[in-house]
């Protein structure tokens, strides 16, 4: 029944109907008695899992939409579900891989510190703003972890901007893609190596062309006309590339 329901999405009132056409008469409100009841259940479970997480050296979060009912409106409302995972196992690191989720009603920073509360490590995410929120200093509730932007996010930018501009591809976002490959290409060499090599291939070969790449932004902000969608992208990438 909870497989189900969270594993193939089948709401309880379905699976009641289901259950009846087999001659099984079980009330929705008893099965979401027995959602709630499993719940407590295995939040132990839930507790050790996050404590474990928190307890990695790095860290992926991750926030995603989730539609919930909204009673007395007729309609569903927007939660999230945040999520914190951990896989060493491409690059055969000690721990075991690991997955958590947690609903929130919305994904601002106060979620996502609640969430994080007392983690000291490094925080692989997207470039969303309530991330910076949870880090800055300002807070007196901040986080201190280190943030580390995720490539992939950074390159959906510049394919978003050459297919704005296609035919005739942006220069500039033809170039960033093309970079950002080498990035790449520098990481699918490192897989599988120990952290000390992977570090230390990424300050000999990444650091140089992560520093080339800013720069190029930098100078490229200084040429774009003020107002264009272009010119803005550039402004939040260097940003975010600032902090690699």
């Amino acid at each position: 029944m909870i497989d189900a329901k969270y594993h193939w999405h089948l709401p309880l009132y379905r699976q009641a109907q289901m259950l009846a056409t087999h001659g099984i008469a079980i009330d929705r409100s008893t099965l979401a008695f027995w959602v709630g009841y499993a719940a407590q259940e295995l939040k132990p479970l839930w507790c050790r899992l996050r404590e474990l997480l928190l307890a990695s050296s790095k860290l992926c979060v991750d926030e995603t939409p989730a539609p919930v009912l909204d009673p007395g409106r007729g309609r569903t409302k927007t939660g999230y579900f945040w999520a914190l995972s951990r896989d060493d196992r491409p690059w055969a690191g000690p721990d075991p891989p690991g997955v958590l989720d947690a609903y929130a009603p919305g994904r601002g920073a106060i979620h996502g510190l609640r969430l994080l509360e007392g983690y000291r490590g490094i925080i692989h995410c997207d470039g969303y703003q309530a991330y910076k929120t949870m880090t800055r200093e300002t807070r007196a509730d901040a986080l201190s972890g280190t943030l580390a932007f995720c490539w992939s996010h950074l390159r959906r930018q510049f394919v978003k901007i050459e297919r704005e501009t296609a035919p005739a591809p942006a220069p500039v976002a033809r170039e960033a893609l093309k970079r950002i490959a080498q990035l790449c290409a520098v990481e699918k060499a490192l897989r599988g190596r120990s952290a000390a090599e992977r570090r230390a291939g990424r300050q000999a070969h990444a650091r140089p062309l992560a520093a080339a790449l800013k720069q190029r932004f930098e100078a490229t902000l200084d040429h774009l006309a003020g107002g264009r969608a272009t010119r803005r992208r550039l402004c939040v990438m260097r940003c975010a590339i600032g902090t690699v």
